[in-house]
């Protein structure tokens, strides 16, 4: 089983806690010793130099410390009472031959080796660590002592290390035995400042746990006490306005696509039925299978619209990125709205603004679709004898086609939603023209596919403008057309 947030946070705080306690504790254990150590050495090294400064010292007779002299035992010993700190003191010849010692000593010597003798000569003071049975653990300075670059003898101080090792040992039990439990006590503060933090997680958790499919408009509570609480409340309060608005157009899609092939149905019904009661001639039989057929196209073309929005929704559709000529994609087209417009003697006129050749990368099938959708809107929506324009122009590095028209123009406040799906200006004009509103729908999904952009410029009785801007080397990423 998962262990809760908090456990973790407090689990991970504690063995955090410990390795730094443990690594501080040793840190600050070995830094001690080694500055008690050097503490020590340090004085043995003024005791050294102190016992060298003796007139009776400093001053021997040739050859140099050859004997044991009593008044130079006695000088050291009184140093020794007076500014020692129970050090034990041997003064030894140039050949390392003990002339005198404190008598603190007793019979005990303090060792000595060639090693010792050969770094005197050179001048250079030998500190060591030694046990003495009767002694202890001693630190011990062989101090060298020269006149004239001449080693005329060599000083011997040793300190007790009894009381630096009582000092260390009294640390390392309050190390041992308080920081455990200092651990413990701060682990379980640990522990109730994870839960305080939470608990705006947890309040966040049982407000999200009664919103469901029927309360959308919820939102979390914004708490202001804490930056990243407020970031995620926030975070999920966006997720769920999406969600609400996303349930909102499929219930809306829902409807629409139900009464848009509802209506059809309906009338075909209708026709048949009339034609069962009534027609008695193959005329009114043939003029009730023709109108049948009309809205069994209606529906028909209804039904791939939606299949191909389905699609383009579960991102099944393909995005196909080859290079094209946009020059004679839109001259054909341009060839096709005049077709189309022969019948409401419409003015479609070509307009190049460019003196070159308009290559582009994209998806042939979908852009002549788009295209062809807008232009097929412009004719049916442009009175008699109106004007349909198609401009292709250049800005930058991307390609503009226009399709301009003089027909009924679309009011200020429909424009935010002329690209949703079955949305419609006006149901019966929509509705004589043929139109099922997903046209336009259509056009947005390939525009955000190939990464363009689509702007609408209208006046209601003047006439409306679809300017399409399209990168020349196409989408960064073409894979399939999905919703954005």
């Amino acid at each position: 089983m998962p262990l809760l947030l908090r456990t973790r946070l407090t689990i991970w705080y504690a063995l955090t806690l410990a390795v730094i306690l443990t690594a501080s504790g040793v840190f600050w254990y070995w830094l001690l010793n080694r500055n008690l150590n050097q503490h020590i050495d340090d004085h043995m090294v003024q005791f050294a130099e102190g016992i060298l400064a003796l007139e009776q010292v400093r001053q021997p007779s040739p050859p140099y410390l050859p004997v044991v002299s009593g008044e130079r035992c006695r000088q050291v010993n009184l140093y020794l009472q007076q500014a020692g700190q129970g050090e034990y003191i041997t003064l030894l010849n140039p050949n390392g031959e003990t002339i005198c010692r404190s008598t603190n000593l007793g019979d005990n010597q303090l060792p000595f080796n060639p090693e010792i003798h050969l770094a005197a000569y050179r001048g250079e003071k030998v500190v060591s660590d030694i046990e003495v049975d009767t002694l202890g653990h001693l630190r011990v300075l062989n101090f060298p002592l020269h006149l004239d670059r001449n080693l005329i003898g060599i000083v011997q101080v040793a300190a007790d290390l009894k009381g630096l090792a009582d000092t260390m040992q009294h640390l390392a039990w309050i190390l041992l035995t308080f920081s455990p439990l200092a651990l413990l006590a701060i682990t379980f503060g640990g522990w109730m400042l994870a839960g305080r933090a939470l608990a705006p997680v947890d309040r966040l958790t049982r407000t999200m746990r009664k919103i469901n499919a029927g309360n959308l408009d919820q939102r979390l509570p914004v708490e202001a006490e804490s930056e990243e609480i407020a970031r995620l409340a926030s975070t999920f309060n966006d997720m769920l306005s999406r969600l609400n608005n996303s349930f909102a157009r499929v219930k809306q899609f829902s409807g629409d696509a139900s009464h848009e092939l509802r209506t059809p149905l309906t009338i075909l019904k209708g026709e048949t039925e009339v034609a069962l009661r009534w027609a008695k001639t193959t005329e009114e039989y043939q003029n009730a299978l023709v109108s049948n057929m009309d809205e069994i196209r209606r529906m028909e073309r209804i039904i791939e619209d939606l299949l191909m929005l389905a699609k383009s929704d579960a991102g099944e559709i393909p995005v196909e990125k080859k290079e094209l000529s946009l020059s004679d994609l839109v001259q054909e087209l341009y060839l096709q709205g005049r077709a189309l417009s022969e019948s409401k003697q419409l003015d479609i006129n070509l307009q190049l603004e460019v003196d070159h050749e308009i290559m582009i990368k994209g998806d042939e099938l979908r852009l002549r679709q788009m295209f062809l959708n807008l232009i097929s809107n412009a004719v049916k929506y442009t009175p008699e004898g109106g004007r349909v324009d198609i401009l292709l122009g250049l800005d930058g590095d991307r390609a503009v086609v226009t399709v301009r028209d003089t027909g009924f123009g679309i009011p200020k406040e429909h424009l935010p939603h002329i690209f949703d799906r079955f949305y419609r200006i006006d149901e019966a004009r929509n509705r004589s023209a043929g139109g099922a509103g997903l046209g336009l729908a259509i056009v947005k999904w390939i525009v955000d596919a190939h990464d363009g952009e689509i702007n609408i410029t209208s006046t209601v009785g003047a006439g409306s403008s679809f300017a399409v801007s399209i990168p020349l080397e196409g989408p960064e990423k073409p894979s399939r057309i999905t919703i954005r």
